[in-house]
């Protein structure tokens, strides 16, 4: 096995939201009958808007062609404080093995 870690861009939308599905499927005990279509929407859109204005990175993991894992940081702003002047937060989702 050989991986390869790579930053997701927004050409791989689609393949960003289909591991979303898989993971949150997997991380909830949820069936295939489970309707998730507007989870798929929803996570398409943050995906498409978060890529494009650089609040979020993703990174896809592949062996040879197969994606095995992704992960991702959601970098958010929050009110500053004393020790946070910035208010520059991040949030690390995921970093799941998908096979």
């Amino acid at each position: 096995m050989e991986l390869v870690y790579r930053r997701a861009t927004v050409d791989d939308l689609e393949l960003l939201t289909e591991t979303r599905i898989i993971v949150l499927r997997a991380a909830n005990k949820l069936s295939d009958e489970v309707d998730m279509s507007e989870v798929k929407k929803q996570s398409y859109d943050y995906y498409k808007k978060a890529l494009d204005e650089e609040t979020h990175i993703a990174y896809l993991v592949f062996d040879n062609d197969e994606v095995v894992g992704t992960g991702g940081v959601s970098l958010v702003q929050v009110m500053p404080t004393f020790h946070n002047s910035t208010g520059k937060k991040a949030y690390i989702m995921n970093g799941k093995t998908i096979i």
